[in-house]
């Protein structure tokens, strides 16, 4: 192997991972003019929970809740609450499936308002933590930031899940979502 790996080289090998992992999480099949969506349960519960668990730490983090302000982090909790109910909702219109198609109302209603939910988290937390941290540094908020960025991984993989026109990723992450949730897993059990 070349010890002289380029950036690029290691971007590339990056973006094959998460491509692979892409398609780990749903199949489409396509017949005629619909197009049908088959999402895996588990990995939406997965990413979801992680999302979740991010969220819930990162607002407890002392120089976070300061960024936010108190009209932010009452939105934040509230974004949060109705997370946790969209999950609620998908799971319950999922039953015990280990796959569930994007096409059934219920299951779109439900992962949708993830999505929706999802990209607060993104607007309200990440942007704080990423944009506040540029001009902090310590073990916390680096913890904080990796985590952020693990969070908007699986954000992507949830978008990327039914984004017919092919995923469009932040950034090329080398990141599946496994080592994304371990990533959020760390920092919660270290803030928690």
């Amino acid at each position: 192997m070349n010890p002289n790996i380029s950036r690029r080289s290691l971007l590339r090998a990056g973006a094959g991972t998460l491509a692979a992992g892409l398609l780990a999480a749903c199949t489409v099949t396509k017949s005629g003019t619909t197009t049908t969506v088959t999402l895996n349960v588990a990995e939406v519960v997965d990413y979801s929970n992680a999302i979740l668990s991010f969220a819930s730490t990162a607002i407890n983090v002392s120089f976070v809740a300061s960024a936010m302000g108190t009209a932010n982090l009452a939105l934040a909790n509230t974004v949060i609450t109705s997370l946790k109910s969209a999950l609620a909702a998908f799971q319950s219109a999922a039953g015990s499936s280990a796959s569930v198609t994007y096409d059934s109302a219920s299951v779109k209603a439900a992962f949708d308002s993830i999505l929706a939910d999802v990209e607060k988290v993104d607007t309200l937390i990440i942007s704080t933590i990423t944009g506040t941290a540029a001009n902090l540094s310590s073990s916390v908020v680096s913890e904080a930031k990796t985590a952020a960025g693990a969070a908007e991984t699986l954000i992507d993989l949830l978008k990327a899940m039914v984004d017919m026109s092919g995923p469009r990723l932040r950034g090329v992450s080398p990141l599946n979502g496994d080592a994304a949730i371990a990533q959020i897993a760390v920092f919660s059990a270290s803030q928690g």
